[in-house]
């Protein structure tokens, strides 16, 4: 199978799994009433905890892991927190606040904020503005071109991600309906792009199932310190704690692990546009779940998602 070919795949494996995130996070905290706070640390001890079994049967991981530099361990110790402990409460401050759909604007938001910090991390000065092919080999010359077609990628994508989960309507911009909970959701975007434009050199380094397993680890620690001090609501039924698997394994560890691989195999432009689809497989899910039907205009979002998709991929 082609690497790019490879990469997408895990891409898309990757956004359907974040789409649940919403789903199931929404039931956990609204109809089972656990807290964010306990959701982010059980997720991240059961996927972390699932992947450190597999890396621990792994020769090669546990020699990695034996060897891991000072710049790895300062890389894993604040991406983790911020990557998965702060991403993570936000999805379910925001989750417990807003719909389902209007949640899954954090993915909407990602690829604007993974452009912006590649752009930081890069620094404005190296970088071009151009119409044709970017100069460059993925960022490693001294100028990056950014093309036209990937600004029109990302506002295509947008404007279909507000489609798709309906910040706009026939009757235009739904902004009274905003609240709390949609700063969090902004705040989860800036977090997961901060997340993977600075961790795809540990990643390089490290693996993508060894980083993935480290920063979610360091993460539950994290939440632990500061759990006993908290007034929590954790699952107490088994439906609920039925819930809380589906989250760590299929909403968590599938998710981070093939976001993580694909950044192996795709640029940052196309990884980060991938994004998009979130809203639309969340709309999906809601759809076959909820038995919440699509709109003309949300069918329309996704038809500007596909496009920001094929935008992205043009090589």
């Amino acid at each position: 199978m082609p690497r790019f070919v490879l990469g997408l795949f895990l891409a898309v494996l990757s956004v359907a799994g974040f789409a649940s995130t919403f789903i199931v996070g929404a039931a956990l905290t609204k109809t089972c009433h656990v807290s964010p706070e306990a959701l982010a640390f059980l997720r991240f001890l059961i996927a972390g905890g699932v992947m450190a079994a597999w890396e621990a049967a792994r020769a090669p991981a546990r020699a990695r892991l034996r060897n891991l530099a000072r710049r790895d361990w300062a890389d894993v110790l604040w991406l983790g927190p911020v990557g998965t402990t702060l991403m993570a409460w936000c999805v379910f401050m925001g989750c417990a606040r807003v719909s389902a759909a209007n949640a899954s604007m954090a993915d909407a938001l990602t690829p604007i904020m993974i452009f912006l910090f590649g752009l930081v991390k890069m620094g404005w000065g190296r970088v071009t503005w151009c119409r044709g092919r970017a100069s460059g080999n993925r960022g490693q010359a001294p100028a990056r071109g950014v093309l036209a077609r990937e600004i029109t990628a990302l506002v295509c994508g947008l404007v279909g991600a507000a489609l798709v989960i309906q910040v706009v309507t026939a009757e235009g911009l739904e902004l009274d309906a905003y609240s709390s909970g949609d700063v969090y959701v902004m705040l989860a975007a800036a977090t997961w792009g901060v997340y993977t434009v600075y961790g795809r050199g540990a990643i390089a380094r490290l693996g993508a199932s060894l980083f993935t397993m480290l920063t979610m680890l360091v993460g539950a620690a994290a939440l632990g310190l500061v759990l006993p001090f908290q007034d929590l609501a954790w699952p107490t039924t088994p439906s609920a704690w039925g819930l809380v698997a589906t989250l760590g394994l299929v909403s968590t560890l599938l998710p981070f692990w093939t976001w993580n691989a694909a950044q192996k195999y795709l640029p940052m432009s196309v990884l980060g546009v991938s994004a998009y689809f979130t809203p639309v497989f969340a709309v999906a899910l809601a759809g076959i779940f909820l038995g919440e039907s699509a709109t003309t205009l949300q069918w329309l979002g996704t038809a500007f998602v596909v496009l920001s998709g094929i935008l992205a991929a043009r090589r």
